[in-house]
């Protein structure tokens, strides 16, 4: 359940603190005071979308921490996220920029926005003013359906057996519809991969060919030059301009300098050096010259593989550099398109094994649903009376399908058919039932299926709109009778309906000078008296409005 929700610098709400009980609570307050805002706030940890606007006027963030107790679904959440799980709580928070950037944290840990929702789910159940509307949607009666008699996990074991046979048959159609094609395309490639594996090229073979090419093309090149660099280092025949003999001249002049000047030592020490230096290039020269090949005959080779090499490539349209791995990916997909007989054989019986779990996985679906439909029936049913709709017969239609007309969603039409008045044909809701009658029909089914739910806390908002009277006290009542099995929280404009809550918070909007902001606090049993009294009897409160809320609050035993 919802233990406690601290907000800060939100829209209206400067700080607030509040605590939760268990049993049911209302959430009261006159149009505008900020009850909206105090949901917008706890949806806000439950991953709903930011905005900046949620941030107070003239701050820079806005932070809001809900703290839940935790159940058994929730802490199995928590370990398969690998999250920090905590045996009696689990804290849900939120903070949004004034730029409307937000993070989100489980229990101290970032988390994102869906992982919020999808934590979230597991802890709260929020029922909106608007779910009646929600009835009158193609898919709705069947969500509900399943969601009373817990059926999604079947649901959704049909849905995906029926979305992989529709794939492994769209597989085997494809196949079975180009076959003459796919031959055509495979006789192409396995000529040209048969030129390919001829062809035998190695994976780095034409940049090493390539390299070799350069070198033995330019060898005649090479050896002239570098026969011209031996005779500068070493000179010619007669050695009088080589370089070391130039270098020896220049030491024996510098030796005929009468003089012991440090700089001359230097100038000796450098001249002996470059010689030393001349020697070792002069002789890593001439070991490099030794090993230069002059082989016309391999250059020829050479150039006859890379044109075959180059041809090849121009044939497949492709560069050069890339025919090896071109040649890879046609081996590829050769293989890939290497069907035989056998494995199309196979692909049907996989197809028609997959569609026989599917059917078999739908039926069950099906023999559950029909099942619960009388059972919803009933249940949605036996809240007539107290909803001012005694006359009215409520069904759950739950038609069987062929098996050809098997779907995502199993083998069933499920519908919502109500008969208002005796003697009038049932129909569907959206054609029978009035706004009104939608709306306390929706909030019959919202009681049902809350229930039945493990959501431990369950939000209603607003869902009476429409009723009043003794229909909106009977409603409170139903609130408080499942306020026993779970927490509920209700937002909610009738005092009939506040009378029977064990909690009550009022809602309210101050204005000062400078800013105004919105308060929530809780209510003692003579401040719950003076609400009610608002509630009943608007602006003036008077002594019979007082009178009339104190005995419904004695009625409600609140």
């Amino acid at each position: 359940m919802l233990t406690s929700l601290s907000i800060h610098q939100f829209a209206l709400i400067e700080h607030m603190e509040l605590d939760f009980s268990q049993g049911m609570t209302v959430i009261t307050g006159e149009t505008g005071a900020g009850k909206s805002i105090l949901l917008g706030a706890l949806g806000l940890t439950l991953g709903q979308r930011a905005e900046a606007g949620a941030v107070r006027q003239g701050q820079d963030k806005a932070d809001v921490a809900a703290t839940f107790s935790t159940n058994t679904a929730a802490l199995e959440w928590l370990r398969q996220h690998e999250l920090p799980a905590d045996d009696d709580n689990v804290i849900l928070r939120r903070v949004i920029s004034a730029e409307g950037r937000s993070r989100g944290y489980v229990n101290g840990r970032p988390v994102s926005a869906a992982d919020l929702r999808d934590l979230g789910q597991h802890l709260i159940g929020i029922h909106s003013q608007h779910a009646h509307q929600r009835l009158l949607e193609k898919d709705a009666a069947r969500d509900i359906l399943d969601a009373y008699a817990g059926l999604n996990p079947l649901a959704e074991t049909v849905r995906r057996g029926f979305s992989a046979w529709k794939k492994e048959e769209k597989r085997l159609q494809t196949l079975r519809e180009s076959s003459s094609e796919l031959l055509a395309q495979r006789q192409l490639l396995e000529y040209q991969v048969s030129e390919l594996r001829e062809l035998d090229l190695k994976e780095d073979e034409l940049n090493d060919l390539e390299l070799e090419q350069k070198r033995l093309s330019g060898a005649e090149n090479t050896l002239i030059c570098g026969q011209s660099a031996m005779i500068v280092c070493n000179g010619g025949d007669s050695g009088d301009d080589a370089a070391s003999q130039m270098i020896h001249r220049a030491l024996q002049e510098v030796d005929n300098i009468n003089d012991t000047h440090p700089l001359l030592d230097e100038v000796r020490d450098m001249l002996n050096q470059a010689q030393i230096q001349l020697d070792e290039a002069a002789s890593s020269l001439q070991r490099y010259l030794d090993n230069i090949d002059m082989n016309p005959h391999r250059l020829q080779q050479i150039d006859a593989r890379l044109s075959e090499l180059y041809s090849m490539a121009r044939k497949h349209q492709i560069r050069p550099e890339s025919l090896y791995a071109h040649w890879q990916e046609q081996e590829a997909t050769l293989e890939a398109m290497s069907l035989s007989d056998d494995d199309l054989e196979a692909l049907e019986e996989e197809v028609a094994n997959l569609r026989a779990i599917c059917l078999k996985d739908a039926q069950q679906l099906s023999a559950k649903r029909q099942k619960a439909a009388n059972k919803l029936s009933n249940a949605v049913s036996s809240h007539f009376d107290s909803l001012g709709l005694g006359k009215a017969i409520f069904t759950t239609r739950c038609d069987e399908l062929s098996e050809d007309d098997l779907n995502p969603h199993g083998l069933n039409f499920v519908g919502f058919e109500v008969q208002t008045n005796p003697g009038m044909p049932a129909g569907p809701l959206a054609k029978v039932a009035s706004g009104g009658e939608l709306s306390r029909i929706s909030l019959a089914l919202q009681v049902v299926t809350a229930a039945t739910s493990h959501t431990p806390c369950l939000i209603f908002d607003e869902v009476d709109v429409g009723v009043g009277g003794g229909t909106a006290e009977r409603v409170g009542r139903l609130m408080r009778e499942l306020g026993g099995q779970a927490q509920i929280m209700c937002v909610t404009h009738q005092p009939q309906v506040a009378a029977q809550a064990h909690n009550h918070f009022q809602v309210s909007k101050v204005s000062g000078d400078s800013a105004t902001h919105t308060s929530i606090r809780t209510l003692s049993t003579s401040q719950r008296k003076e609400e009610l009294a608002r509630m009943l009897g608007g602006v003036e409160i008077t002594q019979q409005t007082l009178a009339h809320a104190g005995e419904m609050l004695a009625m409600a035993g609140s």
